[in-house]
């Protein structure tokens, strides 16, 4: 795995990884001993400074085959030691993902997809570190992380939503864009669909606004029920920014709700008064993919259609 990141508290994980990423994010696998020693939080650590659990479980899984399926069961019975396993797959998938770009493709690909599949096996352990790395690296160690998370699926989305609520900006960038990426939460699924909706309502940040409606129309289209989605999408035609109302408008039409077409002839006659070309095309296009028309001459014809579609469908 490289030179080893071990843990000196185990309640400051934030604290802990945000130290390690401020230097480079994994120079701790390569930095002398000398250098790390002035990091007490987090550190790169030589083989003959581990305990001998922490050695052992390195190498055999150096090693691999039955010894490190072996070695590593009885690990994860000890959760010290199953937490040193879990950060230190991270700092090896980062390490892997680095030297794809290298001179031994293959061989970075191998370790890559190693750490990746041990740390989809044990999502518990590896879904809060990979959450804080996704918190606190440089972008392709948040990339790294984000990966990883689609990789985990359902058991990362809650913790990711709480990162909407992150005081830095980036951060709840960076969360807004994977909950696209993310699987239907299941039972949980009516608290993310809530505390998206609220963020997105709220949120200063354009950026993070233009993520979030793209996601709503990913993640509204899993869902049962698409109307909360689809009326936060709504309000979002409307936004201040023109970014913001065209990633609304891509929302809708990945929600595929046709009930958003009402609201949408509104826009596309607001913003022809207006002269709001970009608005005005975002409606048009939604309205002819919801719809499934080609595009009307006139407001009036879009209102006459969807006036004849509401009487067809009450008969």
């Amino acid at each position: 795995m490289g030179r080893p990141l071990d843990r000196y508290n185990l309640g400051t994980m934030r604290a802990h990884f945000a130290t390690l990423l401020a230097t480079t994010f994994v120079l701790s696998c390569s930095t002398p001993a000398t250098e790390s020693a002035a990091r007490p939080a987090a550190r790169g650590v030589s083989a003959s400074e581990l305990s001998t659990e922490k050695a052992a479980l390195l190498k055999a899984y150096a090693r691999g085959g039955p010894e490190w399926v072996a070695t590593r069961d009885a690990a994860l019975r000890d959760p010290a030691l199953a937490q040193f396993f879990v950060e230190n797959l991270v700092l090896e998938l980062a390490k892997a993902y680095r030297a794809l770009g290298g001179g031994d493709h293959a061989r970075a690909m191998r370790a890559h997809q190693r750490a990746l599949e041990e740390l989809v096996a044990l999502p518990e352990l590896s879904t809060p570190v990979l959450v804080t790395l996704l918190e606190v690296a440089d972008p392709v160690g948040s990339t790294v992380a984000a990966r990883a998370l689609e990789e985990v699926g359902r058991p990362a989305v809650e913790p990711v939503v709480a990162l909407l609520a992150s005081e830095e900006v980036e951060t709840r960038r960076r969360a807004a864009d994977l909950l696209g990426k993310l699987p239907h939460a299941g039972t949980a699924e009516a608290r993310v669909r809530k505390q998206m909706i609220e963020v997105f309502g709220q949120e200063p940040d354009w950026l993070a606004r233009t993520a979030l409606a793209r996601s709503i129309g990913a993640r509204g289209s899993r869902d049962s029920d698409v109307t909360p989605w689809r009326q936060a999408l709504q309000a979002g035609l409307l936004d201040a920014d023109p970014a913001v109302a065209q990633a609304s408008t891509e929302g809708l039409i990945a929600l595929g709700d046709e009930r958003a077409i009402p609201i949408l002839i509104d826009v596309l006659e607001r913003s022809a008064r207006a002269g709001d070309m970009p608005r005005f095309q975002g409606a048009q296009r939604a309205l002819v993919l919801l719809a499934r028309e080609s595009e009307k001459p006139s407001v009036e014809a879009w209102r006459q259609w969807w006036a004849k579609r509401e009487a067809q469908a009450r008969q």
